[in-house]
């Protein structure tokens, strides 16, 4: 029994640490960065080329309303990543500390030096009026935690995957994105650098030189091919490897 709760104390206290421990870099994201049915999405390999001390969270389905306990979609499973931890899930609902699950927590206890929200293809279906009142209220939770322009950093989406058959997500194509992305960045640019992901990926060897990213899967990597290869929506394999070194680029 000693020995038990010994090791209860200890899991529990190690778990409590991670929660409160301080980070260069702090990022949320929605599926993009945080898909649990797959290995080769941008997430995966921000993982594995991003040089600071960073913390990410991302949840499927999101927007920053969702984080910001607005939403309700705290019964979508929650990744990790950190250093450590390539793909962590760590559950849904109670399971998930606020410190892990809302901004205000994640900002006050992980302390970071600059954040990266990483939202937007979750808008699609939305009003540009629901789109600029969303993002209004993360300026506000900006400006409470005092977070400089300089330290901060919206990255928005990039070009939609090449399908064999049918586009999954009709809505998600280059005029409606470009749609949602000049709300974004009208609304966030003066408190938040806002990353323009089709300008990234613009010079890709993966882009197609009009809208589409080749679909190009990495051997062990799954959750490019198979049923997703319809699924225009999620960037994967060696475009989303691409995106993420891109993106690493300029968050080291």
């Amino acid at each position: 029994m000693l020995i038990s709760l010994s090791s209860f104390y200890l899991a529990f206290g190690a778990y409590a640490q991670d929660c409160h421990r301080p980070v260069e870099l702090l990022i949320v994201g929605d599926s993009q960065f945080g898909a649990t049915w797959a290995r080769s999405y941008t997430g995966n390999f921000l993982q594995q080329c991003l040089k600071k001390d960073f913390v990410l969270y991302a949840r499927g389905g999101t927007i920053p309303r969702d984080w910001l306990g607005q939403g309700s979609m705290d019964h979508i499973e929650t990744i990790q990543r950190d250093p450590q931890n390539e793909h962590l899930n760590i559950g849904s609902k109670e399971k998930v500390p606020d410190c892990k699950k809302r901004f205000e927590k994640m900002i006050e206890t992980h302390n970071p030096q600059k954040i990266a929200f990483e939202f937007g293809g979750n808008y699609i279906s939305q009003t540009d009026d629901f789109i600029r009142k969303d993002i209004q209220n993360l300026v506000k939770l900006i400006q409470s935690k005092e977070i400089s322009k300089s330290n901060c950093f919206f990255i928005h989406q990039t070009f939609e995957m090449e399908v064999s058959t049918k586009r999954n997500v009709p809505l998600k194509n280059y005029k409606n994105m470009k749609r949602v992305g000049s709300i974004i960045e009208n609304e966030i640019q003066n408190h938040c650098q806002f990353i323009d992901s089709f300008e990234v990926m613009k010079n890709s060897p993966y882009f197609d030189g009009q809208e589409l990213l080749k679909r190009v899967p990495i051997e062990g990597r799954s959750g490019c091919m198979g049923a997703a290869t319809n699924d225009n929506a999620h960037i994967c394999g060696e475009a989303a490897r691409d995106f993420a070194e891109r993106l690493c680029s300029i968050l080291n």
